[in-house]
């Protein structure tokens, strides 16, 4: 059973309005690290993609954060979030949430760089990597993992397409599609409504 003893919060920008959306990357040489999101959008501040290194039992923050992106683009609008990151090609693939997380617009982006901590040029400039299409709006909140054949996969929440909303009456169902690369694009074959055989 697990039991939480912490005296405080691991991380709080309070000044920042919170930190949310945590997701921890351990990189080729071991190293441990968590991304996240300050929660501006709560009180009129700036929204940012953070990223700090974790000490070798992940138990506290090594260094200090570092603020790897905020929303620039059109399609973005009002913020940005979920960060989840992939390295591929000695490279490091940073995806996020982006737009209005209760609407059929929200959907994922990503960047790319060099270095873990940046800087990170943002590939998806005009419009999403990955939208939402016939049955299912808004896909985001996007993790990866790979199956016991090495198969990359994303997961993913998004809406039915129907109810867009809480006030709509609507929910959010997890959902996996599968990732590959072409060359360092990252291909996402989705989104699908169906089952997923983890082959």
């Amino acid at each position: 059973k697990f039991k939480d003893d912490s005296p405080r919060p691991f991380i709080c920008q309070a000044d920042l309005g919170g930190s949310i959306d945590p997701s921890p990357f351990v990189d080729e040489d071991s190293s441990a690290w968590l991304l996240w999101k300050n929660d501006g959008n709560c009180c009129g501040l700036s929204v940012g993609l953070w990223i700090q290194q974790l000490s070798d039992d992940g138990l506290s923050l090594v260094g200090r954060p570092v603020e790897l992106l905020r929303h620039d683009r059109a399609w973005e609008a009002p913020l940005i979030e979920g960060p989840s990151m992939l390295k591929h090609g000695g490279r490091y693939y940073l995806f996020y949430s982006a737009n209005w997380y209760e609407s059929a617009d929200y959907a994922v982006g990503y960047a790319v760089a060099e270095a873990i901590t940046g800087p990170y040029r943002k590939m998806t400039t005009d419009g999403p990597l990955f939208a939402g299409r016939g049955d299912v709006a808004g896909p985001g909140g996007q993790e990866f993992f790979r199956d016991v054949k090495g198969n990359l996969w994303m997961a993913y929440h998004a809406w039915d397409a129907r109810f867009v909303g809480y006030a709509k009456l609507g929910r959010r169902s997890l959902r996996i599609d599968r990732v590959t690369f072409v060359g360092d694009t990252p291909m996402l074959h989705g989104p699908t409504t169906g089952p997923q055989p983890l082959h």
